[in-house]
């Protein structure tokens, strides 16, 4: 059991095919609500450009990050992403863990309503994760509850029992959730074509008033103010890290509030440049999904600022290193290959300086990074010329040969498509081109994400990859390294098989105290910088140029670009602007 953040590591499926997924063009739709009179055009509220249209409107069923982006705003989970790494309360008020981090109960709020007046109970929970849990179902959330047990207590609390305890599994608890009272009966195969993905109906702090695929306008769920009368958004009662467990019996949350944006305005490009003009034109408060030198260009204008949020997704090269693929199975030959990467060339070029080196598969900004543990490899070509003969290759008029060959070794290496994936293509022309300037032949090809993954991937047909790598909030490797998930169905798709990796992984993902588990991604960080099985290019940066008229967000670690709304619910507009 993973995480929601991680699912991206568990099922490479889900990630690639999502970003290629067919956009939509659905009908004008005008959601039911219990209050409409509000005129979205007439509302003076927060405007945001995203690069994307909408396509089915369902946290299940999700495909474009547009989609991904309205979900954020008009459903919520049990709990939602806090400050500093934290996981606050959200649909539920507390909850409390067993010793053996095995048993989570969760008690729900009181007011905890959907958007139509409908109770929210503990059968909506059930359903929800029942539906993820249905074979039937073929999203990519599905792995992250395979082996949970559910049962509702009561009305307000839920327990869920783990037959592993995974010490990330409250970041999964911010799995938006689904009314039964709406959906029950629907078979999950039925869940994107139901007319309530085009109408969606949630519990989070906006209701959809109108969408079409040029716009989607949004206002507040809450009506009233919270107890005392004060409006402010709830603080951290019940706070938990993202590390160790959670202190069992979190403070009852207030009740829900109403956010300080009077509205939200999406509106939707396909073209980066008119989203970009847009922005310059005074249209929008911020423009998010735009490539990174363009979005500095715009936060760099008088009166804007660029809001840098660290993600948790590694971009990074994948080698094969099966028995068949012997002359990568040397770590020198691998490390000699990072060192001939101009990694921070590439992060000029690529992300625009909006991103980090990656010296460890952990991000830089996580908890459980330790830079003593993983020391930076720098760019040397001199030095990787060293560690290849060391491992036995030999340079013949200029171009390298593996071990036991007689002939210049043949480097193919695969990635998603430009249309697919600009960031991750950009940055394998970037090691493509290095590489041959050290010597090596590569031969760069750009595949459809289907084949990428069903025809490359998977079966192990390939030699050496450059794809993205989602390790989470509460960092896991185990589905991407561990030998158990080495098989055509796997996410370990590199084909490592380690004991003793896989002992340092299996420590890494248990509970635990802060230190502890700190201590044990140390020995896995050591491992991983000795023998480098997979080579670490960088972690992006999401981007978003934004108008100094918005004040509030805040920088954290992102698990998807939707999450940047984790604070929304403290974002204002500045008067007189």
């Amino acid at each position: 059991m993973t995480g929601r953040d991680r699912l991206v590591i568990v099922t490479l499926v889900g990630l690639l095919l999502a970003v290629t997924t067919a956009i939509g063009a659905p009908a004008f739709q005008t959601a039911p609500s219990a209050s409409s009179s509000a005129s979205p055009g007439a509302l003076k509220g927060y405007r945001e450009g995203i690069l994307g249209h909408p396509n089915q409107i369902n946290p299940l069923t999700a495909t474009t990050q547009a989609d991904r982006d309205l979900v954020a705003l008009i459903f919520s989970g049990l709990t939602r992403l806090g400050p500093d790494g934290t996981i606050l309360p959200d649909l539920a008020e507390r909850w409390s863990v067993d010793d053996k981090g095995l048993s989570y109960t969760f008690t729900l709020r009181s007011d905890a309503t959907w958007q139509d007046g409908e109770p929210l109970t503990s059968a909506d929970v059930l359903f929800t994760i029942e539906t993820l849990q249905n074979p039937a179902y073929q999203g990519a959330a599905a792995a992250s509850w395979a082996e949970v047990h559910i049962t509702a207590v009561d009305s307000r609390t839920v327990r869920f029992t783990l037959a592993t305890p995974v010490a990330g599994f409250l970041t999964a608890t911010t799995q938006p959730l689904l009314p039964l009272h709406l959906l029950g009966g629907v078979p999950p195969s039925a869940l994107s074509a139901n007319p309530f993905s085009q109408q969606p109906i949630g519990s989070g702090p906006f209701r959809l008033v109108s969408w079409d695929p040029l716009q989607a306008d949004l206002v507040p769920t809450a009506r009233a103010a919270a107890p005392g009368g004060s409006s402010a958004p709830p603080g951290n009662p019940g706070a938990s890290p993202s590390v160790g467990n959670p202190a069992p019996g979190a403070s009852p949350s207030p009740r829900r509030v109403v956010p300080y944006l009077p509205s939200i305005q999406l509106r939707f490009y396909t073209d980066p440049a008119a989203l970009a003009e847009a922005y310059r034109a005074g249209g929008l408060d911020a423009a998010v999904g735009l490539p990174p030198a363009m979005a500095r260009d715009l936060g760099a204008l008088p009166g804007s600022r660029l809001v840098r949020y660290p993600r948790s997704t590694l971009t990074g090269i994948v080698l094969n290193l099966r028995v068949s693929h012997r002359e990568l199975r040397d770590s020198r030959a691998r490390v000699a290959l990072l060192q001939a990467i101009d990694r921070a060339g590439m992060i000029d070029d690529v992300l625009a300086g909006n991103g980090t080196r990656a010296d460890s598969l952990i991000p830089p900004t996580s908890w459980a990074f330790d830079p003593s543990a993983s020391a930076p490899i720098q760019y040397d070509l001199k030095a990787a010329a060293a560690g290849l003969k060391a491992a036995g290759w030999k340079q013949v008029k200029g171009r390298w040969v593996a071990p036991g060959g007689s002939a210049a070794y043949r480097l193919q290496l695969v990635a998603p498509e430009q249309a697919s994936n600009p960031i991750a293509w950009a940055a394998a022309q970037r090691v493509a081109a290095d590489w041959r300037r050290f010597g090596l032949t590569v031969d760069l090809v750009g595949l459809s994400p289907a084949v990428l993954i069903g025809q490359r991937l998977q079966p192990g047909q390939f030699t050496s990859a450059a794809i993205d790598i989602n390790v989470g909030l509460d960092p896991d490797l185990y589905p991407f390294l561990a030998s158990t998930q080495a098989t055509t169905t796997g996410s370990n798709v590199s084909g490592i098989q380690q004991p003793a990796l896989d002992k340092l992984l299996e420590a890494a993902r248990q509970p635990g105290t802060v230190d502890g588990r700190k201590a044990a991604f140390r020995a896995l960080e050591s491992e991983l910088a000795k023998n480098q099985y997979v080579l670490p290019l960088f972690f992006r940066d999401e981007v978003v140029a934004l108008s100094d008229r918005v004040q509030g967000p805040a920088p954290r670690q992102l698990g998807d670009p939707a999450d940047r709304y984790w604070d929304v619910l403290t974002w204002r507009l500045a008067s007189g602007r």
